[in-house]
């Protein structure tokens, strides 16, 4: 992983659920590393800032991953009873808030850009 729990913690984010957070983290890991095409891992063995824009950008997109968790889980469903009238009505957040399957951290983005890990070059044809 790119980071841990406790290094999540460390840089002043927090989570509750400790199920929750390792999942986000693996699925922030995989979210960073699809975006840079695995540039992840050369900017984490180098070290120095760049590993450090990029433990960041992960602790970003795993604090983004978890208030969609946590927004999913508030809004899920609802039971309303009037006498012996009763009914129950579900819905999904994500869908609700115009979310999209592929949603980044802006702040993860520019991180990544700073370690070099995002490419935005052009081919030139001559």
């Amino acid at each position: 992983m790119i980071i841990t729990a406790d290094e999540f913690r460390e840089m002043g984010f927090s989570a509750d659920d400790d199920a929750l957070l390792d999942s986000c983290l693996k699925r922030a890991e995989y979210t960073l590393m699809g975006l840079t095409e695995g540039r992840l891992t050369a900017a984490l063995t180098a070290g120095g800032f760049a590993a450090e824009y990029v433990k960041q950008a992960a602790a970003f997109q795993t604090a983004k991953l978890l208030r969609e968790e946590q927004r999913a889980a508030i809004g899920s469903s609802e039971r309303v009873s009037v006498g012996d009238f009763s009914y129950s009505s579900s819905s999904e957040a994500a869908a609700d808030s115009g979310d999209t399957v592929f949603d980044m951290s802006m702040q993860a983005v520019r991180l990544l850009k700073a370690a070099g890990c995002l490419f935005g070059g052009r081919e030139v044809s001559g």
